[in-house]
Formats: C-alpha cells, structure tokens, sequence
C-alpha cells in the first residue's frame, strides 16, 4: 500500500503525558484534513439545530421532524454501496472537495428560500433528500482516507481526534445557532453555515494528493460491488462490529432528533435551552473522545466497545425519564461520552480489520448503518406523538443497551478484539 510520506511509516517520536492526545496532529496532511472536517462539522451542528427548529415551528410537529430527517437517511441506504466504489476508484481528496462543495450549494439554495419567506416543510425534506444523496458518496471517502494520512498506531488516535472537532462543535455551535436564531434569524445562521462549507472546502486543497486508488476505473461498478460485500459476508469479525453498530444508530441516536419536542413539550424552554442541551451533550461527547485518542492504540478495544454501548444506552433511558432539565444535563453528559466514544472504538476496529482494497466499501456499509439513524427517527417520532417522546426515547435507549450486551455474549470474539 502506497503512503503519503508523511502517514504512519514516518518516525514520528510518541509524545509523553497528556500530550499524546494529539499525536496524529503532528502530521501536516491530517492537520488539513482535521481543520476541514471541523469547519464542516461547525456548519452541520448549526444546520441540524436550524433545520429541526425551522421544521417545528413550520409544522409544529414532531413526526414532520422524523419525516425531513428520514429524508436524509433513505439515500444513504440506497446509494452507500455505490459510493464505497467510487471512494476505492478515485482520488479521496478530490472526492472531499467535490461533495463538499456540492453541499454548499445546496445550503445556498435553501439560504435564498428562507430569505424570500418562500420556505415550506416540504422544501427542508427535498434538502435533506439531496443532502443524503451526497453524503452517501462523501461519507466513505471521509472516513477511509483517514489510514492514509496516518499509521495503524495512530489510527485510533486520529478516528478520536476526528470524532472531538465534531463534538467540539456541538458545544459551541448549537449554542450559537440557538443565540442567532433571536438575534439575526434563521437567514443569519445558514449566511455563516456557507461561509463555514467555503473553509472546508479550502483545507482539503491542502491535502496532498496520495495516489491511493484500490480498483481500476474501467471494471464493472456492479462486479467491484458484489466482491466487497463478498469480502463483508466471509468476515465474521466485520459482520459483528456492523451488527453493533446498527443497534447503536436505530436505538440510540434518535434521541437526538427529539430535542426540540423535549425543549418544548417537557422542560418548555425556547431555541437557546435547545442549545445548551445539544451543547451539554457536545461536552460529554468532547470529553469521551479526548480520553479515547489519550489511550491511543488500547490493546482491549473489544472490551471498550461493549461497555460504551451500554454506557450510552443506559444514559439516554435516564435522561428521558429525569423530567428535570438541570438533572437531564447531568446524563446527557454520559450519553454524549458514551456515544462518541463507542462511534470511535468501532470505526477504528472497523479500519484495522478491513484490508486496503476494500476499505472503501466496507466503510460504505459501515455508513450505511449511520444512514439508518434518521429511518430509526420514524418508529421513535410515532411513538413519541401517541406516548409522548420520554417514553419513546427511553424506549430505545433500553433496547440498546439489552441488545449490545446480548450480542456482545453471543459473538464472544467481540470481547478480544485488538
């Protein structure tokens, strides 16, 4: 496998003591690639908080939410496959900055729309059915270019780094957005969520081009295809860590969705306590990812992985059911470090345990499993407008903690993992 020079083979001395936390920083191509992934993450944060809060008060409707949010995830499904092959034909970089900037144009649209006052629900669910589209080609390319700018020895380092711009992001962004929501409107926020895709955008200029292409241009895109999944269905390990997480994103991450109608209905605060919740949660969610780069190459990953989920699991069931805000922040923190911290372990066991040739595809279907997060938003948006959304959330963030320790007794191996 060809390297960028400055990825993994390179003597990098290992720093000692806290610092080591951001060891793969140290490497000048994955520096480019951590700053344009944390202004994207700084436009997505703040467009999930707009988004859900222009919906609802659109619609004033929680399963309207699920709907524009299930939008995004359908394409996902249908369309990640395919994007896995194109990440092992092309150029990762280049892929990076195409998607990116198709993104911002779709961002733009959606800018004018809200400017004119001509927006409708049905417009923001058109968005998010082309956001989706997209991201199911830039999402496997986002991620297996990662063991390409650095070594095994770094990769989780870097997964978890990736994972705390995003999280640093949850802390400031959502606040911000939720301020300048009363402050410039909704039009002020999607101005800067633009400017913030044009900074991605720029940074991933700077990566190098690395030349890593795994599959020939001209062969059959259905033939490549078929030989990854293939590749998925002859590994038992790959199949396990894809089973959990699957549990994670359906049972677990809907609960996301679900601030608004938590904000409104149950602790009855406006934009800026939607806010601080998803920032509290961006806290927790910072916190767990900087101790998992700290642990750097943990030989019981395995291990780590199974208690997280149940971490998580356990965290949202208490915060649905605390009926206080103060008391509901405290277990967000859990959650939001429990969650990131069990998306970093996997991702990294995904990598490592999937060859080069195939690491595009296999991460397709890894992200595949990410795409059914927002389809997972519709058992728990129904049960939310019969039951109300405590019970739905704590709903599932029961059966992800019952259904992770019993997979993790079922596939053993899981436990021993590297």
């Amino acid at each position: 496998m060809h390297r960028n020079p400055e990825a993994g083979g390179e003597a990098l001395a290992t720093s000692r003591g806290w610092l080591k936390t951001f060891d793969s920083l140290r490497i000048r191509s994955f520096r480019w690639y951590w700053y344009g992934m944390l202004a994207g993450f700084v436009a997505m944060q703040m467009q999930i908080l707009a988004q859900g809060w222009l919906v609802y008060t659109l619609s004033d409707s929680a399963l309207a939410l699920g709907l524009v949010s299930a939008a995004w995830g359908l394409p996902v499904l249908i369309f990640s496959l395919f994007g896995g092959v194109i990440t092992d034909r092309v150029e990762k970089r280049n892929l990076l900055i195409v998607t990116q900037g198709m993104v911002g144009a779709l961002m733009l649209a959606v800018t004018i729309l809200i400017a004119t006052g001509l927006i409708q629900v049905w417009h923001m669910f058109l968005a998010s059915l082309l956001s989706g589209t997209i991201m199911a080609f830039a999402m496997p390319g986002r991620q297996a270019i990662i063991p390409e700018l650095v070594g095994r020895n770094e990769l989780m380092n870097a997964i978890a780094l990736n994972s705390s711009a995003m999280n640093l992001c949850r802390i400031g962004a959502p606040a911000l957005a939720g301020v300048l929501i009363g402050l410039v409107g909704i039009t002020g926020v999607y101005l800067i969520i633009l400017l913030c895709h044009a900074i991605a955008i720029s940074a991933f200029f700077m990566i190098p081009v690395s030349g890593t292409m795994a599959l020939r241009p001209n062969t059959p895109m259905r033939q490549d295809l078929i030989a990854g999944l293939d590749y998925i269905r002859h590994s038992p390990t790959i199949l396990s860590l894809l089973a959990m997480a699957f549990l994670v994103t359906i049972f677990g991450m809907p609960y996301a969705t679900m601030m608004p109608v938590f904000t409104v209905e149950v602790f009855h605060t406006g934009a800026t306590g939607l806010g601080i919740l998803m920032s509290v949660t961006g806290v927790g969610a910072l916190v767990g990812s900087l101790l998992i780069a700290y642990l750097g190459d943990y030989k019981r990953k395995g291990l780590l992985l199974t208690g997280t989920a149940l971490l998580f699991g356990v965290s949202i069931v208490l915060f649905a059911l605390a009926g206080s805000f103060y008391l509901s922040l405290f277990f967000l923190l859990f959650a939001g470090a429990g969650g990131t911290g069990y998306m970093a372990i996997n991702n990294t066991l995904v990598q490592t345990n999937a060859t080069h040739e195939v690491r595009g595809r296999v991460m397709s279907v890894y992200m595949m499993t990410w795409g059914l997060m927002p389809l997972g938003t519709l058992p728990t948006s129904w049960t939310a407008e019969a039951l109300g959304a405590p019970l739905a959330v704590a709903a599932g963030g029961g059966l992800l903690a019952f259904l992770s320790l019993g997979l993790a007794l079922l596939r053993p191996n899981l436990w021993h993992l590297e």
